[in-house]
């Protein structure tokens, strides 16, 4: 639970400079006026899912996984597709609070995101 927490406490920092960087282009092509717009925010939500979905398909960790050495993978050991992807990050996101109290209730403590999008996380060492 730790390494998790902390990997994605690593990660949620990286994506608020993204935010930060697309929030200040955003601003500029609104005439320097806050953005209220609804699309606005889905395009950042969206933009959450390109980074989390790029590096989990691609090595099967972000930044913050990689420093903490955990990787994501289906669980017959594979690259999760597109779809489980998708699947984990919109749980994730939604269910954010269950999933996690999930962890402690279920006997090999993988998270309710990980059930529903039959993934794992492994601990690697090098």
């Amino acid at each position: 639970m730790f390494r998790r927490s902390a990997s994605f406490l690593y990660d949620c920092l990286l994506l608020i400079a993204l935010f930060f960087i697309i929030t200040a282009i955003a601003i500029a092509f609104n005439d320097g006026q806050a953005i209220q717009n609804p699309a606005y925010y889905l395009a950042l939500y969206m933009v959450g899912f390109i980074f989390f979905d790029w590096f989990w398909r691609h090595g099967g960790q972000t930044l913050g996984m990689s420093a903490w050495r955990i990787k994501v993978e289906g669980t017959q050991h594979q690259s999760i597709s597109f779809n489980q992807s998708l699947i984990r990050y919109l749980s994730g996101t939604v269910l954010f609070v269950f999933t996690l109290l999930y962890m402690f209730f279920n006997k090999d403590g993988t998270a309710l995101h990980d059930r529903l999008s039959k993934t794992r996380i492994v601990m690697y060492y090098k």
